[in-house]
C-alpha cells in the first residue's frame, strides 16, 4: 500500500471522530486506527530493548504517512512528539491517546473509562492492567515512567502470541468484552496486530482491515472478525469517577462466578503446559480445627502425584489414616483417586475419594481384630478442593470426609515439573 493511500485513510478517520455517527464496526476501526496511528510516531529500539547495541527491526509506519492528521492534532504547535523506544513507550503513547480522547472512543463504543496499559513478565498467562501515574501517585518505576498497579490488577489470561515482556492496551467495549491493542507488533510487522479476550482468558487476533496495513501476509485471512457488538452493559458504579482505584474495582471479572462456570465448560487448553507433580499432604478433623487445639491422635497423611495435561487429567495418592481418640485405635491405609479439571494454566479444581483396609487394634489381646462389624475392613473417603501452582511450587487445598477420622480438611505442598 502506498503512502498516498495511507495518508487518505488516515486523514478520514480524523473527519470521523469529529462526527457522532456510529456506523456498523466503529469501535474496532478506531482500535485499528490508535494502532496505527501509534505505530507512526513510534520507531522501536532493539538496542534499548536488549541493553546492547543491536539493529532495529524495519519501521513500516512513519510520521510522514500522516504528517496533515498529526499537523492538525498539534493545535498551535508546529511539532509533533515522536518516539525511539520500546513496547512499554507504545503502550503509554496509545494509553495518554485514549485518555486525551476519552469522549471519542467512549461514543464510539468503548465502556466509560475502561482503558489500561496491559503487561506481562516471565508467565504470558498472567496480564498485569495497570495506568500511567504521576510523580506524587505511583506504584512503582517504569522506564523512568511513574505506573500505578492495583490490588485486582493482575488477570489470569493468555497474551497473544504467548508474548513474553511485552507491553500493550487493553480496553473494554461496551457490551462487556474486552478487546486488545498491540501497537508494537503493528509498526514491526506493518499490519494491524488486535485482538478480543475470549471467555477462557485467551488473546484472541483477529483479522484487520487491509486499509489500515502496508503489509498484508495471506495468513492474516485465516484469523477470525471480531465479535459482533451485543447490547450494552447498564453503568457501572465508577461510570462517573475519575479515581482510577474505583474505576479497576467494576473491570475485575467475577473470580467466583467464572471459577464455577469454568469446572463444567470448556477450557481453551491449547499449549497449556503438562506438569508432574509430589505433593505431601495432611489432613486435620474439623472437631480439631473446631477446638483450636493441634491434636495429632485424629490425623492422615498422603503422598499424591497430580498429573496435570490438557483440561481434564487425574491424580492418584497413598494415604495413612489414625484415629487413637478416647477409646480408638484405628489404622487405615487408602488409596486416593480424583478427577482433575484444568480452570485455568495454574489452577485445577479436582474430585475424588479413596478405599482401602481398616483395622482396628485390640490393645487387651494385642492383635488386630474388627469387633465393629458393622463398619467392616472398608476405609472409605470423598474429597473435593483446589490444585494451585506457582512455576514449580504446587499447592493443594481440600475438605473430606472418611469412616476413620470423619469430616476434615487438608492442605498440601510439592514440587512440580513440565513435561513439555
Amino acid at each position: 500500500m502506498n503512502k498516498k493511500k495511507l495518508c487518505t485513510i488516515f486523514l478520514m478517520g480524523l473527519l470521523a471522530r469529529s462526527c457522532m455517527s456510529l456506523f456498523a464496526d466503529t469501535f474496532t476501526d478506531a482500535l485499528q486506527d490508535l494502532a496505527v496511528r501509534t505505530a507512526c510516531i513510534g520507531q522501536y529500539s532493539m538496542t534499548e530493548a536488549g541493553g546492547g547495541w543491536y539493529e532495529d527491526p524495519h519501521d513500516y509506519y512513519t510520521p510522514q504517512m500522516m504528517a496533515y492528521r498529526l499537523s492538525k492534532e498539534s493545535g498551535n504547535m508546529t511539532r509533533t512528539s515522536t518516539f525511539y523506544g520500546i513496547c512499554f513507550d507504545y503502550a503509554q503513547f496509545a494509553f495518554e491517546y485514549i485518555k486525551q480522547y476519552t469522549s471519542y472512543y467512549n461514543s464510539v463504543g468503548m465502556k466509560e473509562r475502561q482503558f489500561w496499559v496491559a503487561g506481562v513478565l516471565d508467565n504470558p498467562r498472567q496480564i498485569e492492567l495497570m495506568s500511567i501515574g504521576t510523580k506524587t501517585d505511583y506504584t512503582r518505576m517504569q522506564n523512568g515512567v511513574p505506573i500505578k498497579t492495583y490490588s485486582t490488577s493482575l488477570r489470569n489470561a493468555k497474551a497473544h502470541g504467548n508474548a513474553t515482556y511485552h507491553a500493550w492496551i487493553w480496553i473494554l467495549r461496551a457490551d462487556g468484552i474486552w478487546f486488545w491493542v498491540d501497537p508494537t507488533w503493528t509498526d514491526n510487522l506493518g499490519y494491524v496486530v488486535y485482538g478480543y479476550v475470549n471467555n477462557n482468558g485467551q488473546e484472541i487476533q483477529c483479522k484487520p482491515n487491509k486499509d489500515y496495513c502496508v503489509t498484508y501476509p495471506a495468513s492474516l485471512n485465516n484469523l477470525p472478525l471480531p465479535p459482533a457488538m451485543g447490547p450494552r452493559q447498564a453503568p457501572s458504579k465508577s461510570a462517573n469517577s475519575t479515581n482510577r482505584e474505583e474505576t479497576i474495582k467494576d473491570a475485575a471479572p467475577d473470580f467466583i462466578g467464572e471459577l464455577f462456570k469454568k469446572i463444567f465448560e470448556d477450557v481453551d487448553y491449547k499449549e497449556m503446559d503438562t506438569y508432574a507433580a509430589l505433593l505431601i499432604s495432611a489432613d486435620l478433623p474439623f472437631s480439631v480445627i473446631k477446638n483450636k487445639e493441634i491434636d495429632f491422635d485424629k490425623i492422615g497423611f498422603a503422598l499424591e502425584v497430580p498429573l496435570l495435561w490438557d483440561v481434564t487429567a487425574a491424580m492418584i495418592g497413598l494415604e495413612y489414616l489414625q484415629n487413637l481418640e478416647e477409646e480408638n485405635n484405628i489404622h487405615a491405609l487408602l488409596l486416593d483417586f480424583a478427577f482433575v479439571r484444568r480452570l485455568y494454566n495454574n489452577l485445577a479444581w479436582f474430585l475424588g475419594g479413596g478405599f482401602g483396609l481398616r483395622l482396628d487394634f485390640d490393645q487387651s489381646s494385642n492383635y488386630w481384630a474388627q469387633e465393629d462389624w458393622s463398619t467392616g475392613y472398608l476405609a472409605l473417603k470423598a474429597n473435593t478442593g483446589f490444585i494451585i501452582n506457582l512455576s514449580h511450587l504446587f499447592t493443594k487445598i481440600d475438605v473430606s470426609y472418611n469412616n476413620v477420622t470423619g469430616f476434615s480438611v487438608g492442605a498440601g505442598i510439592g514440587l512440580g515439573a513440565i513435561a513439555y
